[in-house]
């Protein structure tokens, strides 16, 4: 898509502007989950796709990446790409609670 991460932030920001709770974390220069996940339903509903059933959520999405990039590129990579301290907290990521295919 030609877009930075940076790019993408700044996109998020433009969407809420005016919200005074968009504000990046100093410390740790990201923002708040709260903060992304509102930026990101804001941005589903602006795109004005429509689903069968419910829309995915922005953890939703993280969670595939987690599994799909652990496929690919193994456990590790997975951890430093959701920016996790643990690898407890990726395995939650991973953890697909049921949902997967069962093969007869």
């Amino acid at each position: 898509m030609g877009l930075s991460l940076s790019d993408v932030l700044e996109k998020f920001r433009a969407l809420n502007h005016g919200v005074s709770h968009i504000v990046a974390d100093e410390k740790y220069s990201m923002f708040a989950k709260r903060t992304i996940s509102e930026a990101f339903m804001k941005a589903r509903r602006a795109s004005g796709l429509t689903w069968e059933d419910t829309a995915p959520y922005f953890h939703e999405i993280r969670s595939l990446a987690a599994r799909l990039y652990t496929e690919e590129k193994g456990k590790d990579y997975a951890q430093k790409l959701l920016g996790h301290k643990s690898s407890e907290m990726t395995d939650k990521y991973r953890d697909v609670r049921g949902a997967e295919w069962t093969e007869v």
